[in-house]
């Protein structure tokens, strides 16, 4: 019985710390915003850049 007990306490322990992990999640993650300017165009591509 004290196998079955010590297998019981482990699988709670891994729910509780899976559903604790779930909710703290990975944090409030902002829009992103770029610091350097963006390429006008190249020869082989083109940039569509939209303004708000």
């Amino acid at each position: 019985m004290n196998r079955i007990n010590n297998l019981r306490s482990i699988f709670h322990t891994l729910i509780i710390a899976m559903f604790l992990l779930g909710l703290s999640g990975c944090g409030y993650k902002a829009k992103p915003f770029h610091t350097q300017e963006t390429p006008e165009s190249d020869e082989n591509v083109e940039f569509i850049i939209k303004e708000k």
